[in-house]
C-alpha cells in the first residue's frame, strides 16, 4: 500500500497511528509486541507523537519489546547512534524498561561477532519492522552493491557504508522477509527518484535497495512522490 501525505507533519502522524494499530493488534493476538526502530531522523516526528500519547496506549507499550534494524559502529551516547535518538524521542519518554529495550551492541571492538550476537535475540518474526529510504535507494543500512543484499541465511552481518559512519551492522533481506508487518517512511523531494525506481516495472535491488520492501506499506510525503508520474495502488 502506498500512502501520499501533504507533508513531514502528516506523514509523521499517520506513521504513529499506525505504529499504535498494529501494536495493538500484535499484543491482543500475540501477547506482545515487537517493534524493530528505523534508523536516521526521518522517524523522530512519530516518535515524538507517540511519547506524547503515550497515556492513552500505556497496555501497549507494558507490553512492546523494541529492537532495531541497523546500527552505526558508534558509542550509544553518540549524535549518530540510531539507538542514541531513539532513547531521547521516544524510549527514554515512554518509560518502557531496560528489559524490553535491545540495542544492538555495534560500540563492542568486533562487529562480526556483535551481528551475530543480535541475531540470536532478534524475534523470528517482528510484529513491525520500520524502515526509512535514503535518497541512494538504501534501506537500513543496505546500501546499493552491497554483498549484503545477496545474504540468505544470517539476519544481521557488518557492512561498510559508503557514508559516515562506515561501519555498520544491518538487517539482511531473509529477517526482512520474515517480518509480519513493514512500514517504510519517506520523506523529501531528494527521495524522488529513488521511489521512481524502487516502483519501476523494472530494477535491480543491487541498484536500488529498497526494492526489497516495495509490496510494504509506504507512507510518503508529496515532495518524495513528485518523481512518479502516479502512485501504484
Amino acid at each position: 500500500m502506498r500512502c501520499v501525505l501533504p507533508d513531514y507533519e502528516q506523514l509523521s502522524q499517520a506513521a504513529a497511528r499506525n505504529i499504535v494499530l498494529i501494536g495493538q493488534r500484535g499484543v491482543v493476538e500475540h501477547g506482545t509486541f515487537e517493534l524493530v526502530l528505523a534508523g536516521g531522523k526521518t522517524p523522530v516526528r512519530a516518535y515524538q507523537l507517540l511519547a506524547e500519547r503515550s497515556g492513552d496506549n500505556r497496555t501497549l507499550w507494558d507490553n512492546t519489546h523494541v529492537f532495531w534494524g541497523d546500527e552505526r559502529c558508534v558509542p550509544p551516547d553518540h549524535v549518530e547512534s540510531n539507538y542514541g535518538i531513539a532513547r531521547r524521542w521516544l524510549l527514554d519518554p515512554l518509560q518502557i524498561p531496560t528489559s524490553q529495550i535491545h540495542r544492538i551492541p555495534a560500540d563492542g571492538p568486533d562487529p562480526h561477532e556483535a551481528a551475530e550476537q543480535y541475531e540470536s535475540v532478534f524475534p523470528l518474526r517482528p510484529g513491525l519492522l520500520l524502515l526509512g529510504m535514503g535518497a541512494d535507494g538504501h534501506t537500513a543500512s543496505l546500501f546499493p552493491g552491497s554483498p549484503a543484499l545477496d545474504e540468505t541465511t544470517k539476519r544481521f552481518v557488518a557492512v561498510e557504508a559508503p557514508v559516515e559512519p562506515r561501519l555498520r551492522i544491518t538487517i539482511t533481506p531473509p529477517a526482512i522477509a520474515a517480518a509480519r508487518e513493514v512500514m517504510v517512511l519517506t520523506f523529501g523531494a531528494n527521495k524522488a527518484a529513488a521511489l521512481r525506481r524502487v516502483f519501476s516495472p523494472e530494477g535491480d535491488v543491487r541498484e536500488t535497495p529498497a526494492r526489497l520492501v516495495r509490496d510494504a506499506v509506504w507512507l510518503v510525503d508529496s515532495g518524495a512522490v513528485g518523481g512518479l508520474s502516479h502512485v501504484p495502488p
